[in-house]
C-alpha cells in the first residue's frame, strides 16, 4: 500500500495543528485517503506538539510509525522528531529556527526552506510559514497544487480576496521552492471525500438518530463532542454545559424520562462522578447514552495521552447489579453507526449504553466517504402513546423479557412514580416497608429479576453482540477491542508479509458479553490479545465469562498509541512461543 508519512512538529502555538488539518482537507478532496493523529502537551500554549498525517492511496487504519517527512517548526522539532524518521527521510526547516548536525546529514535529506522570510515578504505575515509548508510537502508527494489553492480559496474567501492571494502566493513559493523536487508521488482516485475525527462522528450520529439533549462538562478527550453541540444548539439541540459531570448525568436522565433522546459525555475521570446517576438511571430504566472517552490514569494521569484501561470499571460502575451496553466503536465510521444506534439500544432495553471511545479514536482525523443517512432506522421500543382509562399505570409492569411499558410524562393515563429507591410495578417505593415481610421479599425478588432478564433478552435478540472475525482460516489470532482493532487489522498485511497467517478477532459489543457464542469462537485458536491498558481486561473479561484464558499478550500502556508495526513485530515473536 502505497502511503506517506507527514509529521509537522513545533511549538504549541505555532499553527501545527491547523498545518495537519489543511494538509488532511488537501489530501480528501484530491482523491487521496488520509489519517490524521497529533501529540500535545495539556497546557494553552507552548511546550512540543507535533501532529502526523498520513496520506495513501487506499484506505488506512492507522496514522504509521516511521515518518518520511518531518517539518521542522523550531530546533526542538529536529531534536525530538529525528529519531522517528527514516534512514533517508526529509527534514524541512528554517535556518533561522533551527540547524542539522553533520551526522543528520548524511543520515536524512535536509530541505533549508527560509519559510517565515519567504512568508513575509508575502504577506507580512510569519504564521502563513505554515502554508508555505504545506505547499512543499504538496510537491514531495506530486500532489497537483490546484487541489491546496481550491481549500485555501474556500477557507479563507469570507476574509476577502487578498487574504485568499497571499495564501496562494504562500502555497506556491513553497511548492515551486528551488531544489525542490516530489520524492513520494501518490494519485488519487479522482473522488473528494469527507475528513473527521471520531467525537464528530460521534455526535453526527447522535443528532441523526434524533438526540435532543446534550449535556457535559469540559474534559478532554471528550470536550470535542461537548463543542460540536454547543455549535449546533440552534439546530434543535438542546445544549446545556453543566457545574459538573454529576449534574450533567442527572440532567440527561431527567431529560430522557421526559421523553426525549438525551446524551451526557466525559472522560474516564467525570464518568467516576456519574457513578452514581448511572445507578439512578438502572433502577429507574431510564434510557440514556453515555460516551466515555478513555484516557490515562489514575487520576489526571496523562490527560492528552491515550488508554483502553476503563473497561472494566464501565462495564461494573455502580453499587448493586443492573443491565447496560458497551459498545466500543473501532474506527471514526463506526463512531457514527454507533452512537446513532445507542439510542435505539437504550430505549428497547430501557438501561443506560456506554459508548466506550479513548484519546485515539476521539482525536484522530480521518477520511471517511459519506455516512447512510437513510439507513438510520428509529426504535423507540415498549413505548406507549396512551394509558388505559380507570387503570393505574405499571411502568415497571412485570414482564417475560424483562422490558416494561414506557410513557412520556404527561401522557394521559400514564401516572407513575420515577424512584430510585425498589418499587412495585407502579413504581411505589418497598424499601420503607422491607423487614422480612413476604410480600415485599417476593417484590424485590420479581423486579430484580425482571430487570436482569434484560441480557438474556438482548444476547436473544442482537445479532450484533458477537465478535467479528475476519480471516477465519488463520493459523492465529489478534484478539483486540475498540481502536486497537484498527492498527491491529493492518498489522495482519504485514505477517501475510512474513508469511504468519493471522486473522482478527474484535470485539465491538462488550456488554453484554455472550458466554456460549464467543467461546465458540476463540475456543481451540491460537489466541493473541492486544490491548492498550497493563491488566489485559479484555483478556480478564473473556476468562470470567467463558473460561479460555489468554495466555499471549500485546500491552502497551505509555499513553502513546500502538502502531501496525509494533503489533506485528510482537506477535511475529508470540506466534514462535506456541
Amino acid at each position: 500500500m502505497a502511503s506517506v508519512n507527514v509529521r509537522i512538529a513545533g511549538a504549541n502555538g505555532d499553527g501545527v495543528e491547523s498545518s495537519g488539518a489543511l494538509l488532511i482537507k488537501v489530501a480528501a478532496r484530491n482523491g487521496l485517503h488520509a489519517f490524521g493523529y497529533r501529540g500535545y502537551q495539556s497546557i494553552i500554549r507552548g511546550g512540543h506538539v507535533w501532529f502526523q498525517v498520513r496520506l495513501g492511496e487506499e484506505k488506512m487504519h492507522s496514522h504509521g510509525d516511521k515518518i518520511d517527512v518531518l517539518v521542522a517548526f523550531n530546533q526542538d522539532a529536529i531534536i525530538h522528531q529525528k529519531s522517528h524518521l527514516r534512514d533517508g527521510g526529509v527534514i524541512i526547516y528554517d535556518p533561522s529556527k533551527a540547524s542539522i548536525s553533520e551526522d543528520d546529514l548524511s543520515r536524512y535529506t535536509p530541505v533549508r526552506m527560509p519559510m517565515i522570510d519567504m512568508a513575509v515578504s508575502i504577506s507580512g505575515d510569519p504564521i502563513m510559514r505554515n502554508v508555505v509548508s504545506i505547499g512543499a510537502v504538496l510537491k514531495l508527494v506530486g500532489v497537483d497544487l490546484k487541489a491546496l489553492e481550491n481549500v485555501l480559496s474556500s477557507m479563507f474567501s469570507r476574509k476577502g480576496a487578498k487574504v485568499v492571494e497571499n495564501n496562494v502566493k504562500a502555497a506556491e513559493a513553497g511548492y515551486n521552492f528551488e531544489g525542490l523536487k516530489t520524492m513520494h508521488p501518490l494519485k488519487g482516485d479522482g473522488k473528494s471525500r469527507y475528513s473527521l475525527d471520531g467525537n464528530t462522528a460521534v455526535s453526527l450520529g447522535a443528532y441523526a438518530s434524533g438526540c435532543k439533549f446534550y449535556a457535559g462538562y469540559p474534559m478532554t478527550p471528550a470536550s470535542g463532542i461537548l463543542h460540536w453541540f454547543a455549535a449546533h444548539e440552534n439546530k434543535g439541540v438542546l445544549f446545556k454545559q453543566t457545574e459538573d459531570e454529576i449534574a450533567a448525568i442527572n440532567m440527561t436522565i431527567g431529560a430522557a424520562n421526559a421523553g426525549v433522546r438525551a446524551m451526557c459525555g466525559t472522560s474516564g475521570g467525570g464518568f467516576c462522578l456519574m457513578v452514581e446517576g448511572l445507578g439512578f438511571a438502572g433502577m429507574l430504566e431510564v434510557p440514556i447514552v453515555v460516551a466515555e472517552s478513555q484516557r490515562t490514569g489514575p487520576s489526571t494521569g496523562l490527560p492528552t495521552k491515550t488508554e483502553q484501561a476503563d473497561l472494566l470499571f464501565v462495564m461494573h460502575a455502580s453499587q448493586g447489579e443492573f443491565p447496560r451496553i458497551v459498545v466500543a466503536p473501532r474506527n471514526v465510521e463506526e463512531c457514527f453507526y454507533a452512537a446513532s444506534e445507542a439510542f435505539n439500544l437504550a430505549e428497547r432495553y430501557q438501561c443506560p449504553v456506554i459508548i466506550l471511545l479513548d484519546l485515539y479514536l476521539s482525536e484522530h482525523i480521518e477520511t471517511v466517504e459519506s455516512f447512510d443517512i437513510d439507513s438510520i432506522k428509529i426504535d423507540r421500543g415498549k413505548l406507549i402513546l396512551q394509558g388505559t382509562q380507570g387503570q393505574r399505570f405499571k411502568r415497571y409492569a412485570f414482564t417475560d423479557d424483562g422490558i416494561s411499558p414506557r410513557a412520556v410524562l404527561g401522557t394521559v393515563g400514564t401516572e407513575f412514580i420515577a424512584p430510585s429507591d425498589e418499587h412495585n410495578e407502579y413504581g411505589d417505593l418497598v424499601s420503607d416497608a422491607f423487614s422480612g415481610i413476604d410480600e415485599y421479599v417476593e417484590v424485590r425478588r420479581q423486579m430484580h429479576r425482571k430487570r436482569m432478564q434484560k441480557t438474556e433478552t438482548m444476547l436473544k435478540n442482537e445479532k450484533a453482540f458477537i465478535p467479528s472475525i475476519t480471516n477465519e482460516t488463520a493459523d492465529y489470532f489478534l484478539v483486540t477491542f475498540g481502536s486497537t482493532s484498527e492498527p491491529a487489522l493492518e498489522a495482519l498485511g504485514i505477517l501475510k508479509e512474513k508469511g504468519v497467517n493471522a486473522g482478527l478477532i474484535s470485539f465491538t459489543y462488550l456488554l453484554p458479553l455472550d458466554p456460549q457464542k464467543t467461546k465458540a469462537l476463540l475456543q481451540d485458536k491460537r489466541l493473541i490479545d492486544v490491548e492498550c491498558n497493563y491488566t489485559a481486561q479484555l483478556a480478564y473479561a473473556i476468562r470470567a465469562n467463558t473460561g479460555i484464558e489468554i495466555t499471549k499478550k500485546i500491552l502497551k500502556y505509555d499513553g502513546e498509541a500502538i502502531t501496525a508495526e509494533e503489533i506485528a513485530s510482537h506477535a511475529l515473536a508470540l506466534t514462535k512461543q506456541f
